[in-house]
C-alpha cells in the first residue's frame, strides 16, 4: 500500500513538471513564430527601402537594424561580397552564402531558416531576399527566449520542482504514513493481532471513518456469532451427554430388574410386584424424557400458527387439574388468580404453563403451594419450594441444565422444561426471568409484548 501511495506521489509530481515544461515549450514556440512573422515583415519593409534608396547601404543597414534590436542586417552580392553589415563582428562570406535561407533566396527569391549554428544557447531566426537579381538582403535575429529559458526559466523550473517535492514530502508524507498505519490497524484487527478495544474510529480520517465503523460492526457481529456458535456447540455436547445419561440410567435399572425376574422364577409375588413397580416407574421416566425431547424439538421447529385470543386463567386451571395427582402426593395447593389474555396459539400457552407449573410442583415443599398470578400482559408462577441460588439463575433456561443433578433425578426432572418455556416465550417476543433465593421459593415471570 505504501509503495502504491509513493508511486502515485511521484507520478503526480512528474506530471506536474511535465505540464510546466510543455507550457514553457508552447510559449517558446509561440514566441518564435511571432518573431518569424515580425522578421518577415521587417524583410519586406527593408526590401522596399533598399529599392527606393541604395546609395548608402551601410547607413540603411544600420537604420534597419535599429528598428528591432538585436537584429543584424547584411547586404551581400550573389558572388559573396559583403557590401554592408550592421554587426560589429565580421562574418565569413562563404559561410554566409551556404546558409539555408540564402540558398533559398537565390533559388526562389526569398528564404527563411531557424539556425543553431552559433550554439544551443544562441539560436537565431534568419531570412534573406534577392533584390533585383543583384543584391541579397540578409536578416539575422537572435532568439533571446531560448537563452532565457535555459539560463533563467529552466533553473527556476528545477527549483520549483525541488520545492514542490519538499513541500509535498512535508505535507503528504505524514498523511500517507498515517493512512498506511490506519490501514495496517485494519489488517491487524481482521487478522486478530490487534484487540478490538485498541481501535477507536474517531482517530481515523473522516473519509475512512464510516468504513472503519462498518468493519468494527461486522467484526463485533462475527465475534458475537462465533460466541453463539461456541455456546450452541457446548449445548449440543451437553444435550447428547445428558440425554444419553438420562436414557441410559432407566434402561440400566429396567434391565437389572428384568434380569432378576428372569433369573428367579420362584420369586415371591410381593417382591415380583415390587420389581415390576420399579420397571414401570423407570419406563414412565423414560417416556417423560422422550416426550420432553420431542416437545423441545417441536418447539424449535414450530412456527407461530394462527393465533387467537387465549384466556390464560382458563388454561392455567386446566393445567392445574392435570397436575393434581402430583400435587396431591406432596400436599401442594395450586391456585390461579387474576386474568390475562394474549394473542397466541393455545397449545403453546398450555405447554408454557405445564412446564412452569409442573416445575414448581416437582421442586415444591411438602405441604407447600403453587400460585399462578395473572395480570394483563404478565404471568407469574410462584412457589415456596427449595429456591435457586444466584449463580444458577442465568443458566437454568439452557437445555438439560440442572442445579443439582442428583436432586433433579430424584424429582423426576429432565432439565428440559425451562428450556421449552424459554423457547416459547422467545418465539412470541416475550421475556422470561426468575426471582429466587435458596430456601425461599421461586417466582417465574413472563412479560408478554403482544397482548390484547
Amino acid at each position: 500500500m505504501r509503495k502504491k501511495l509513493l508511486r502515485s506521489y511521484w507520478i503526480g509530481n512528474a506530471l506536474t513538471l511535465l505540464i510546466v515544461v510543455v507550457f514553457a515549450a508552447v510559449m517558446l514556440v509561440t514566441d518564435i513564430r511571432t518573431d518569424q512573422g515580425s522578421l518577415m515583415a521587417i524583410l519586406n519593409t527593408a526590401s522596399a527601402w533598399t529599392t527606393e534608396s541604395s546609395s548608402n547601404l551601410q547607413e540603411l543597414a544600420d537604420k534597419i537594424a535599429s528598428s528591432s534590436p538585436p537584429l543584424r542586417v547584411t547586404f551581400i552580392m550573389p558572388n559573396g561580397i559583403i557590401l554592408a553589415d550592421s554587426g560589429k563582428e565580421d562574418q565569413d562570406p562563404q559561410k554566409l552564402m551556404k546558409q539555408e535561407e540564402v540558398v533559398l533566396a537565390l533559388r526562389h527569391g526569398i528564404g527563411e531558416d531557424f539556425s543553431l549554428r552559433d550554439s544551443l544557447l544562441h539560436p537565431s531566426l534568419n531570412a534573406a531576399m534577392l533584390l533585383d537579381g543583384r543584391l541579397i538582403l540578409h536578416l539575422s535575429n537572435p532568439i533571446e527566449e531560448i537563452k532565457h529559458l535555459v539560463t533563467v526559466y529552466f533553473p527556476l523550473i528545477v527549483l520549483m520542482f525541488l520545492a514542490m517535492i519538499a513541500v509535498s514530502h512535508w505535507l503528504l508524507d505524514p498523511v500517507t504514513r498515517r493512512v498506511v498505519k490506519q490501514l495496517e490497524q485494519v489488517r491487524d484487527l481482521l487478522e486478530g493481532t490487534t484487540s478490538r478495544d485498541q481501535i477507536n474510529p474517531e482517530h481515523f480520517y473522516p473519509e475512512l471513518r464510516p468504513a472503519m465503523e462498518n468493519i468494527l460492526y461486522l467484526i463485533d457481529r462475527l465475534r458475537y456469532d462465533l460466541v453463539q456458535i461456541s455456546k450452541t456447540q457446548d449445548m449440543q455436547r451437553d444435550f447428547v451427554d445428558n440425554s444419553s445419561h438420562e436414557l441410559k440410567s432407566p434402561l440400566t435399572s429396567i434391565t437389572g430388574f428384568a434380569e432378576m425376574l428372569y433369573d428367579e422364577p420362584e420369586l415371591g409375588l410381593a417382591q415380583r410386584q415390587e420389581y415390576l413397580g420399579y420397571i414401570l416407574e423407570e419406563c414412565q421416566r423414560m417416556i417423560a424424557i422422550i416426550n420432553d425431547i420431542l416437545m423441545l424439538e417441536r418447539q424449535d421447529q414450530r412456527k407461530i400458527g394462527e393465533m387467537a385470543r387465549v384466556d390464560l386463567n382458563r388454561v392455567a386451571n386446566q393445567v392445574a387439574q392435570a397436575l393434581s395427582p402430583q400435587a396431591q402426593q406432596k400436599d401442594i395447593a395450586i391456585t390461579v388468580q387474576g386474568q390475562c389474555h394474549v394473542f397466541a396459539v393455545e397449545q403453546d400457552m398450555w405447554d408454557l404453563l405445564r412446564n412452569l407449573m409442573g416445575n414448581a410442583v416437582r421442586y415444591g415443599r411438602q405441604g407447600g403451594y403453587v400460585k399462578v398470578l395473572l395480570s394483563e400482559g404478565r404471568l407469574e408462577v410462584r412457589d415456596n419450594g427449595i429456591g435457586i441460588a444466584r449463580e444458577h439463575r442465568e443458566r437454568i433456561f439452557e437445555k438439560f441444565y440442572r442445579v443439582d443433578a442428583a436432586r433433579d433425578r430424584g424429582a423426576g426432572g429432565t432439565g428440559l422444561g425451562l428450556a421449552i418455556a424459554a423457547g416459547i416465550t422467545n418465539r412470541y417476543g416475550a421475556a422470561i426471568h426468575v426471582e429466587s433465593e435458596p430456601g425461599q421459593g421461586a417466582c417465574f415471570i413472563v412479560d408478554f409484548v403482544r397482548k390484547l
